[in-house]
């Protein structure tokens, strides 16, 4: 049994999963953390996910997120934080959907917009308009995580302690555990 937290950045997965796993006493992995990580071991230079998607571009940065999905398929008790943009490759679906419950944290759009642009802006939203991208992304990326995501997280409103009550008593991690 694994828990895999998916969503728009900023919606919370790391922050979330690392409460979980401190509960559960399991695992914390984080497939951005993983694909930095992996960069280094290939090139022995640490760079972030933004500074590997900025170089090497989306096909190369999305070759490496694969990878690492691929590196979980024997993972057991462990609460893993997928990156924003996982899900555009149908085989990172079906792989993570495989792997254990995977949650959908839904936060409101511009909850998370607003999260976003108090920090550095994501390349994939470029800079020209970035917050018209970050809609039109969203567009893209949500119907992927409502058909993915075993369990639906309506975070709105809700604090760090309530979100992970509320995924600690679903009835899917019940059942699961």
């Amino acid at each position: 049994m694994n828990l895999i937290l998916c969503g728009l950045p900023k919606c919370g997965k790391t922050t979330i999963g690392k409460i979980l796993a401190a509960q559960l006493k399991w695992t914390f992995l984080d497939t951005d953390e993983m694909i930095e990580s992996a960069y280094k071991k290939e090139f022995g230079n640490v760079l972030s996910c933004r500074q590997i998607y900025l170089t090497k571009g989306e096909l190369y940065f999305r070759e490496l997120e694969k990878q690492q999905v691929l590196a979980l398929q024997n993972r057991r008790r462990s609460v893993i934080a997928t990156g924003g943009g996982v899900f555009h490759l149908r085989e990172n679906s079906e792989m993570l959907k495989n792997l254990g419950t995977l949650i959908y944290l839904k936060v409101p759009l511009k909850e998370i917009w607003n999260r976003i642009s108090c920090a550095e802006i994501p390349p994939f939203l470029g800079q020209h308009e970035p917050e018209k991208a970050f809609y039109k992304l969203s567009e893209k990326r949500l119907p992927l995580y409502e058909a993915a995501a075993h369990v639906i997280i309506e975070a709105h409103n809700l604090n760090k302690e309530e979100m992970t009550a509320a995924i600690l008593n679903h009835e899917e991690f019940q059942y699961g555990k």
